[in-house]
């Protein structure tokens, strides 16, 4: 099959501008809607509060590490409470170079004491191209499920975590304005805890301002939203939606992709 990259052009505008992140917050639960525009401070007070309230009830409680900006956030509010959380890296075998490294420093630098990364058995990147076409939405959810999805699932149940922190934020996506802060998932059966769920981009690199966090070397390239870098791109458009480099189809099979356990 000829690789030719889906492209539904009916509402990529609609999908991908600044309006998108008022369309978000509009869907979001009452108690996330009422904290997005709290000062920064009293956002990091709400943050540390839930997350607390997570380790305090999911004892085998693990976090999501992507090497994005929002999971570094994330870490770094919750290391100081618990400095030996465990940490797990997905590994879809197509991440960005810089993604690697970058990992690999915060592992380091920030000494996580119990980190792991993971990975499905095989490389089929090849394969579900071949079969169903570069970046149709069965490409998209196909290769996700099986390089990111399954993975992560595979260690929250080998783990055997009960709660799972992630660092997903209601303005990000209509699917996700939706989530609530503590998430009941199944197969394997858990948690996902949202700590910064009410935060919108500036509070994200507001705080990375103020505290000095370094960040993945490719947002100063012009990416806003990491994945592999089979399905992403830079952000060329400043008057864009923060994932328009993400692709169309994967904006539109986010519904499934959740379904299937993506964050």
């Amino acid at each position: 099959m000829e690789e030719k990259e889906f492209i539904d052009k009916s509402n990529v505008g609609d999908r991908f501008g600044k309006e998108r992140g008022k369309r978000c917050e509009d869907l979001m639960i009452p108690e996330a809607r009422a904290l997005l525009d709290v000062s920064l401070d009293e956002k990091i007070k709400k943050t540390q509060e839930i997350i607390r309230q997570a380790i305090e009830k999911y004892p085998k409680i693990g976090l999501g590490f992507s090497g994005g900006t929002d999971s570094l956030v994330l870490l770094h509010l919750v290391l100081p409470i618990k400095p030996d959380i465990q940490t797990v890296f997905v590994d879809t075998q197509h991440e960005f170079p810089a993604t690697y490294t970058f990992i690999e420093e915060v592992r380091k630098d920030w000494k996580l004491v119990n980190h792991t990364s993971v990975m499905a058995n095989k490389n089929r990147l090849e394969e579900f191209k071949s079969n169903l076409g570069l970046k149709t939405p069965e490409f998209t959810t196909t290769c996700c499920e099986y390089h990111k999805i399954a993975p992560m699932m595979k260690a929250i149940g080998d783990f055997g975590f009960d709660g799972f922190f992630v660092g997903l934020r209601g303005v990000e996506h209509e699917e996700r304005a939706k989530e609530t802060f503590f998430s009941p998932r199944k197969n394997p059966a858990h948690i996902r805890v949202h700590p910064l769920l009410f935060w919108r981009q500036k509070d994200v690199l507001d705080y990375v301002k103020r505290f000095n966090i370094k960040c993945n070397p490719l947002y100063a390239l012009g990416y806003t939203s990491l994945g592999c870098h089979v399905c992403t791109d830079k952000n060329t458009d400043p008057n864009a939606h923060e994932r328009a480099g993400r692709g169309i189809v994967r904006e539109i099979v986010m519904d499934r992709l959740r379904a299937l356990g993506y964050t």
